[in-house]
């Protein structure tokens, strides 16, 4: 629902209220798959969510994994983690076996609350699993802790990658074909990665990412993966080499640069022009004043010697 307006997604979540109560008066049920549904597509709007389980609940459907891993995931992602953590145990309560999507989610839900030694033993339980979303998520837990490098070589370990390559800009196509016991990473895996390095103003790093998920992995970039290193601060911050990016996007990937993009670029072009534009204001303010302090005192003793 990414190109909803906010207006769209409340209107939206006010018909889903509006057509969960109508449901109920003429005694039609919803499945829960259909609950599971409601739920991964209202992401976002609390009330939508709220109403579609409330409905549930209070209407005895049955609900499998997906429809509490779909609510987990909602109230995850409206930061009403203490909610959060009662879904895990109505989860136990229900009687029903989490599974990896369940476990993935975890590892986020330890991550956002500072647990970060919680999300590692849940990772170290199910990574053997071999699924990206695990690996994924502990990814963007690594991050948003400010681990890096911990990131870097998760990343590494996880495609199989550390014995052949211990560089990024080493990377190659033949290494990723060598690689043993890979778990293959996906685009929201590059994003995540390109997400935190661009977050900590590591731009060059994102962009070899952007390359390695072309080259070396063949996945395609989307306009929403330059989107991640083009912001309004690190626009700001680096703006030769974003601007340098965006044309990137073009000459090499094909992919015409969104207006959001080129209005990000033309937005801190001014802002840096209006910043040099005050600097050089204040340094001629602060040469008139050294002047008249000093320069006038000076003329005065030439004259009085004269």
């Amino acid at each position: 629902m990414h190109g909803y307006m906010r207006q769209d997604v409340d209107w939206l979540g006010e018909r889903a209220r509006q057509v969960v109560e109508q449901m109920g008066r003429s005694r039609l049920e919803l499945t829960g798959d259909d609950v599971s549904n409601l739920l991964s597509c209202f992401v976002g709007n609390t009330g939508a969510v709220d109403q579609v389980w409330q409905y549930a609940t209070l209407s005895g459907v049955v609900r499998n994994i997906d429809c509490y891993n779909n609510y987990l995931n909602a109230k995850i992602f409206a930061k009403d983690y203490e909610r959060a953590f009662h879904v895990l145990e109505e989860i136990a309560e229900a009687g029903l076996q989490p599974n990896v999507t369940t476990q993935a989610y975890l590892i986020r839900l330890y991550g956002l609350t500072g647990d970060l030694a919680a999300a590692r033993r849940v990772f170290e339980q199910v990574s053997g699993e071999g699924s990206v979303v695990v690996y994924n998520d502990m990814l963007d837990v690594l991050g948003m802790n400010g681990l890096v490098e911990e990131m870097r070589q998760l990343f590494l370990d996880m495609t199989g990658l550390a014995p052949l390559a211990s560089e990024l800009s080493k990377l190659t196509a033949d290494d990723c074909q060598r690689a043993q016991g890979a778990v293959a990473p996906n685009r929201k895996t590059f994003h995540i990665l390109i997400k935190w390095h661009s977050q900590y103003w590591d731009v060059d790093t994102a962009a070899n990412y952007v390359r390695v998920m072309s080259e070396a992995f063949h996945i395609q970039p989307v306009a929403k993966t330059f989107k991640l290193i083009i912001s309004p601060q690190t626009a700001v911050r680096e703006f030769q080499k974003c601007a340098s990016i965006g044309v990137l996007m073009g000459e090499t990937y094909d992919i015409t640069p969104p207006g959001y993009i080129v209005r990000t670029l033309e937005r801190a072009a001014k802002q840096i022009a209006d910043m040099e534009e005050m600097v050089r204001k204040s340094e001629a303010q602060r040469s008139s004043i050294f002047y008249d302090l000093f320069g006038s005192s000076s003329e005065s003793s030439t004259s009085a010697s004269q």
